[in-house]
């Protein structure tokens, strides 16, 4: 096991040469350095100090309670990156994300191990921590693209209804741009995941001492639950902001 001393030195080693370099090429980032260092430290202290709660309690409901709070800040921060109101759009974005974690989650689970470690925080967290963090790119994405361009493009929208197009039909060219814009992302990021680039949970799983081929097997499903929790939490998304929140396009359009 990696002793923690270690661990401290050798980060801050790395902390030290980096600082180092960019001050050497008089990078005009130095200023923001140790700023950016200070809010990762806090972010992922507190992090760790609840996750080790939630594994140490090793109950079911802590860890549903720890994954709702994951959802929310998810949805928070997708609806934030989209420059909408969050008053308005935070139910949107907490079903769509709500929604894709708990389809793909539980049978991402159910993949891995049997129902009764399902509800095992060492895998349960895990699994519902990557789903939910590679969702707040895409919906935020989708969001603004979706409505950005019902600002910009209405009349293509009045267009549509004048010559007898249904109200969802009007919408469909909207909503397949904003699918396509927030997806190509993920599929490309797919694409890359070859030895070397990007694998991070893959390297993970090594270092814990999973065999590879076990190891390769789970890469390959969580990209691929990922991608499916992606276009599902768009649709859903896009589905229920376009019930409750459609006239939403306005506010953007005053704005520009």
């Amino acid at each position: 096991m990696p002793m923690p001393y270690a661990i401290l030195f050798v980060s801050l080693l790395f902390l030290t040469v980096a600082v180092i370099i960019l001050y050497v090429y008089n990078i005009p980032l130095l200023r923001r350095l140790p700023r950016a260092v200070v809010r990762m430290l806090i972010n992922l202290g507190i992090t760790a100090a609840c996750l080790h709660g939630v594994f140490a309690v090793n109950h079911w409901g802590v860890s549903l309670l720890w994954i709702l709070l994951m959802v929310v800040l998810s949805a928070a921060l997708s609806v934030n990156k989209a420059q909408l109101k969050l008053s308005r759009f935070l139910v949107p974005a907490l079903a769509g994300v709500g929604g894709a974690v708990f389809i793909v989650g539980v049978l991402s689970l159910l993949a891995i191990t049997d129902i009764n470690g399902a509800a095992d925080a060492r895998f349960l967290v895990p699994v519902a921590g990557i789903l939910v963090g590679s969702l707040i790119e895409t919906n935020g994405r989708a969001l603004r693209v979706y409505y950005s361009g019902l600002a910009h493009h209405s009349q293509l929208y009045y267009y549509m209804l004048g010559n007898g197009a249904t109200h969802n039909e009007a919408l469909k060219h909207f909503t397949h741009r904003a699918m396509e814009k927030s997806i190509i992302p993920s599929i490309s990021h797919m694409a890359m995941q070859v030895v070397g680039v990007s694998p991070l949970l893959l390297w993970g799983m090594l270092l814990g001492g999973m065999r590879p081929v076990l190891a390769v097997g789970i890469q390959v499903l969580m990209l691929v639950a990922m991608l499916c929790s992606s276009l599902l939490s768009v649709v859903i998304t896009l589905y229920v902001a376009r019930r409750f929140a459609f006239d939403a396009y306005l506010q953007l359009k005053q704005k520009t």
